[in-house]
C-alpha cells in the first residue's frame, strides 16, 4: 500500500466517527486538507492543505457552510500547499483579502510551482464589491514569471436563499488569456446546509464540457467536520468520476 493510499485510509477513518451535537459557533481560524482524485486510478490523487484567518467571527449557523467564507464578507488572509506525485507537482502559496466599509474589496496573491524540473512563480489581484448580502461582482489579473501567460475577467457569484430549502449558489466567469476566452458557468443547489447538487458548463476555443457534481459537509463536532464531493464530465473523452473527501476544523 502506497503513502496516498494509506493517508486516504486514515482520512477515510477520522470521517466515519458518530456525529455529535454540534452548535455551529461562530470561528475565526480554517485549517483543512483535502484528498482529490479520478475512480479510473484512486492512489493517483492530489493532495491539499489551506488555513484562513478571517478578521471577524464567521456565522456558520444561517448559511451552508461550504459557503459561510464568502458570505461571511470580512477580511481574510490565508495560506495553501497542493501535491501531485504522478506529475511530480508542488504548488504554495499566500493570498488575502480585505473588505472596506463601503463594500468594496481587494484582494492578492502570490503561487510557487514547482513541475519536474520547472520552476515558476505567479501572482495575481483583484478589485471588487458586495452589492449585497449574498453576492459579488469582481475583475482581476493573473500573470508571473518564466513564460507564464497572462489573463484577466471578471467574476459574478450570487446566493439565492429560499424558504423551503437552503438555497442556489450562481457562479460565472469569464477568463481571457492571450490566445483564448473561457466561459464557466455553475450552479449548485443546496437541498440543505449540508448537501448540494449543482452542474456546470465551460466554454472555450479548445472544447465544451458540461459536468454534474454533488457534494456533502459533516458536521462532526464543534470544530471538527469532513466533507465529501463526486463529479462527472458529461464527454467520453472523460473517464472516470471525480471523487473528493476532506477534513475541515474551525476554531
Amino acid at each position: 500500500m502506497n503513502k496516498s493510499t494509506t493517508a486516504l485510509a486514515i482520512l477515510l477513518g477520522l470521517t466515519s466517527m458518530s456525529a455529535v451535537a454540534a452548535q455551529d459557533n461562530a470561528f475565526q481560524h480554517e485549517a483543512s486538507l483535502d484528498y482529490q482524485t479520478n475512480s479510473e486510478e484512486v492512489s493517483d490523487g492530489a493532495w491539499n492543505a489551506q488555513y484562513r484567518y478571517y478578521v471577524a467571527p464567521v456565522d456558520q449557523s444561517k448559511s451552508p457552510y461550504a459557503l459561510n467564507g464568502f458570505l461571511a464578507q470580512t477580511s481574510n488572509i490565508g495560506a495553501n500547499y497542493s501535491t501531485f506525485d504522478v506529475a511530480d507537482y508542488d504548488q504554495y502559496g499566500v493570498d488575502g483579502t480585505y473588505v472596506f466599509d463601503s463594500k468594496w474589496f481587494v484582494s492578492a496573491n502570490y503561487q510557487q510551482v514547482d513541475v519536474s524540473s520547472t520552476d515558476f512563480n505567479t501572482y495575481g489581484a483583484q478589485v471588487g464589491y458586495y452589492f449585497n448580502e449574498s453576492s459579488s461582482v469582481s475583475a482581476f489579473y493573473q500573470d508571473g514569471d518564466s513564460n507564464v501567460e497572462e489573463s484577466y475577467g471578471l467574476n459574478l457569484r450570487s446566493y439565492i436563499a429560499l424558504q423551503s430549502t437552503a438555497g442556489v449558489d450562481l457562479k460565472a466567469t469569464w477568463v481571457h488569456l492571450d490566445s483564448d476566452d473561457v466561459f464557466n458557468l455553475g450552479a449548485d443547489w443546496y437541498v440543505n446546509n449540508s448537501w448540494s447538487v449543482g452542474a456546470g458548463y465551460i466554454n472555450s476555443d479548445a472544447d465544451d464540457t458540461f459536468n454534474i457534481r454533488t457534494a456533502y459537509w459533516l458536521r462532526i463536532s464543534d470544530s471538527f467536520s469532513a466533507n465529501f464531493n463526486v463529479s462527472k464530465v458529461l464527454d467520453s473523452d472523460y473517464d472516470g468520476v471525480g471523487m473528493g473527501v476532506g477534513v475541515v476544523g474551525r476554531f
